[in-house]
């Protein structure tokens, strides 16, 4: 496997973990049930994304990207920060529209910085990135 490959691997797998802890995050604050059963659809998605890319590491011996304790300690309290005052089905699908925008910026910019990587790592950080901005698509019906 290129270093390339692995690097790739390594930011679908923190985009991914990203975006499943931002849904850990807010679920407790989502009282929409179409929104709630929509965000945990995403999270499955997210899920099998992650594990794929884990998946082809181990294959060939790598280890997976591990987010740190304090990266993910910092993303909750923000996100529940954000939503403590203002919970409304709005606000929350506004926090999961930046998420989203956000991690598709950092894929593509990626995709760009390792476009030496193999077709299976693109095509993987491609569903990633469109999965994305579906959910983007998705999300407008609630903002």
């Amino acid at each position: 496997m290129k270093r390339e490959d692995i690097k790739l691997y390594h930011h679908i797998q923190r985009n991914a973990q990203l975006a499943m802890n931002a849904l850990d995050a807010v679920t407790e604050r989502v009282y929409d049930k179409d929104l709630s059963v929509e965000m945990s659809r995403e999270f499955i998605t997210f899920a099998d994304i992650h594990n794929r890319a884990l998946k082809e590491l181990t294959k060939e011996k790598e280890e997976g990207y591990r987010n740190s304790q304090v990266q993910e300690v910092l993303q909750r309290s923000g996100l529940q920060m954000s939503t403590l005052l203002d919970s409304s089905t709005s606000h929350v699908a506004d926090i999961l529209f930046q998420e989203n925008s956000r991690a598709v910026t950092d894929i593509w910019k990626n995709m760009k910085t390792y476009e030496n990587a193999g077709k299976e790592c693109m095509e993987l950080a491609e569903e990633l990135a469109g999965f994305e901005e579906k959910n983007m698509e998705r999300l407008k019906k609630y903002l």
